[in-house]
């Protein structure tokens, strides 16, 4: 495992720099043996091959294997991996999702480790002549290097903040933990002081000034969520190194809120994402899927896009991580998946059934072979018990060819994905239970999702945060409550073209309360002689409360803009969104919807003004060999409750 002292090392390396045209995503090595920052001569390919080693880190930070995606969405109330019946997934995932974090849960290094390999290889590069001569390149370097330090100041707050290369050479340095308020004020000047020198070219896979003015709009967007629990007078949060105590900026404005400072915050993001609606030229693509196929190149509502590609660059591995072992059969994957991630059922039933985009996320029901459409799947449901569902009998197999020829055999069930799931871990969940997430194309063959572009930013996301800031202020630069419901209807309007009344939302309904149905929801049946006794349906398709031993009705407090906060997870699921906006909206009794709700086996509910699990606890390692470095306050390096071996 590396250590921090070697991840501010970090060096771009010579031999393995890739060679890119001018838009940065040939993946093909081009070697260079002597490649120094003296003598380059600054050509349109050297830049390319520079920057395009920059950009690769934010894959790796995204897809490395518990990565960016699972940290985002696992800890959120719409994605879960359950522990399954046979054995299934390693616990660090249940971890996520009951927000029992502990500082050895293995998705904590990769954010953390790619992040600042990419910062270190961008201050190198800002002190590089070339770059430092090209106006627009050295604007880019910057704008990259901000977003690394958005990720990782979102996740821990409590960070080192690192600006000169040639400082991190020194014999036995190790970087120094700043206090939050001057990651923010760098972040906060920098993003500004960039945006205009950045190229308004679209380039796929490079950020231009909309992409930039994307992240400016997400960091003030934020300001008041990240500001929680790091107040200067937050004494659990001031658990941070002594240099950063010692450093402390009474001054900064990271500590004016926007109700102190006439929603300046808030203004901000929404005039950062007024330029990308107004100037950027993107539109809304005719499809919801559109966002999410396999390549994104001249996507017209994609912004930013992290270009992966199946051979060269195969991220992406939702086929393998959602689906059951045939279930890919179902989209022409002839790969075996692994059986893991699906849907938390509360939020499959937050849908309105007309919505397509439930049946464009995810997959429900008997599943049918990609190659022959009315012909189901069936497959072997480890350790089911007897006489819950009929499987195949060898009269059925004999009856029909098709049976041999998919390899059925004798006691195997139709492969049907139920929306609801016993528990995650009390006792787990049988193998086909689950909504399985089908967003990103699976494209057919042995592709599946590997190789599947990222859709980091997109224009109906700048038109969200347009709609949030308004809805939060009341109007602002002529725009009204209306228009923000306006700009949410029409980002709506291509799930409901054939309902076009459903896809209208009023201001009364955004800032209403959320119609998802919060609170613990587990059928443990603990003392039962089946742990998985069939669950009790209502008249409305639902499960009784009688069918479980654990059943807590949440309406105690109502959620700001809560019907807001569904757009977003209906609109954004599976799209690195769900946390920060579950940490950015409140609770009527002060709390925000992440700590302070809870849902399918998530018990844990913050007391007021604990805002310690709106972060991350810093992967034990990197504590460990950096003595500059404290852990965030509240954390341990183990898990506090014991899991199921996975």
């Amino acid at each position: 495992m590396k250590k921090i002292k070697n991840i501010f090392l970090a060096v771009i390396s010579a031999a393995a720099i890739l060679s890119g045209a001018a838009a940065c995503t040939n993946l093909d090595e081009h070697v260079y043996s002597s490649l120094t920052p003296e003598n380059l001569a600054g050509t349109e390919e050297e830049t390319a091959d520079m920057l395009g080693n920059l950009y690769v880190q934010l894959r790796y930070m995204y897809w490395a294997w518990e990565g960016y995606f699972d940290i985002n969405e696992e800890s959120s109330d719409c994605i879960m991996t359950p522990y399954r019946t046979y054995g299934g997934w390693g616990a660090q995932y249940i971890n996520l999702h009951q927000h029992d974090f502990y500082a050895g849960i293995p998705h904590l290094w990769q954010e953390w480790d790619y992040c600042y390999n990419g910062i270190m290889k961008a201050n190198q590069l800002l002190e590089t002549p070339s770059i430092m001569e090209n106006k627009e390149a050295y604007a880019e370097v910057r704008a990259i290097r901000a977003l690394y330090y958005f990720i990782i100041f979102d996740l821990w707050r409590n960070v080192p903040l690192e600006t000169n290369y040639e400082k991190t050479l020194e014999p036995g340095y190790l970087p120094q933990q700043s206090a939050p308020e001057h990651v923010w004020d760098f972040l906060a000047s920098e993003v500004e002081e960039l945006i205009p020198d950045m190229p308004t070219t679209k380039k796929y896979g490079r950020m231009n000034k909309y992409a930039a003015c994307m992240l400016a709009a997400k960091i003030f967007l934020n300001h008041d969520a990240w500001l929680r629990g790091f107040e200067l007078n937050a004494s659990p949060s001031l658990v941070m190194s002594d240099y950063a105590l010692e450093n402390r900026n009474p001054e900064s404005e990271f500590f004016v809120t926007n109700a102190q400072n006439g929603n300046k915050w808030y203004k901000k993001a929404y005039d950062y994402a007024k330029i990308v609606t107004d100037e950027g030229g993107y539109t809304l693509a005719e499809n919801y899927l559109d966002n999410s196929r396999n390549t994104l190149s001249g996507a017209k509502e994609v912004i930013f896009v992290l270009p992966l590609d199946g051979a060269k660059a195969s991220h992406n591995y939702l086929i393998n991580k959602c689906f059951v072992g045939k279930g890919g059969q179902a989209f022409g994957y002839e790969g075996t998946p692994w059986n893991g991630s699906c849907a938390v059922p509360q939020f499959i039933y937050s849908y309105d059934p007309d919505d397509t985009r439930l049946t464009d996320t995810w997959a429900i029901g008997q599943q049918y072979y990609y190659s022959d459409p009315t012909f189901p799947i069936y497959e072997t449901e480890q350790k089911r018990t007897d006489g819950d569902v009929n499987g195949l009998t060898a009269a059925e197999i004999s009856a029909d060819p098709r049976h041999a020829e998919h390899g059925h055999s004798a006691g195997q069930f139709p492969l049907v994905y139920t929306v609801d799931v016993h528990s995650i871990n009390n006792p787990g969940a049988f193998d086909f239970e689950g909504a399985r997430f089908k967003k990103q194309e699976i494209v057919p063959g042995n592709r599946g999702t590997y190789g599947d572009d990222v859709c980091f930013y997109r224009l109906s996301d700048a038109m969200f945060i347009k709609a949030e800031c308004i809805l939060r202020m009341g109007s602002y630069d002529g725009a009204s409550e209306a228009d923000a419901a306006a700009w949410v209807s029409q980002v709506r309007a291509r799930a409901f073209k054939d309902n076009p009344s459903k896809a209208v939302r009023t201001v009364e309904q955004l800032k209403g309360d959320s119609v998802y149905d919060y609170g613990v929801r587990e059928n443990t049946n603990s003392n039962s002689a089946n742990p998985y006794a069939d669950f009790v349906m209502g008249a409305d398709g639902k499960p009784t409360p009688s069918s479980f031993t654990e059943y807590t009705k949440d309406n105690a407090a109502t959620i700001e803009l809560g019907g807001l906060l569904d757009d977003l997870a209906w609109e954004f699921v599976g799209e690195h969104h769900r946390r920060q906006d579950l940490i950015r909206f409140m609770t009527s009794d002060g709390r925000n919807v992440y700590n302070g709700k809870t849902w399918f086996c998530h018990k844990n509910k913050a007391d007021n003004g604990d805002w310690h699990n709106n972060v991350f606890p810093i992967y034990y390692e990197f504590v460990q060999s950096n003595v500059n470095i404290k852990q965030n306050y509240g954390f341990v390096d183990e898990a506090e409750t014991e899991q199921p071996a996975g």
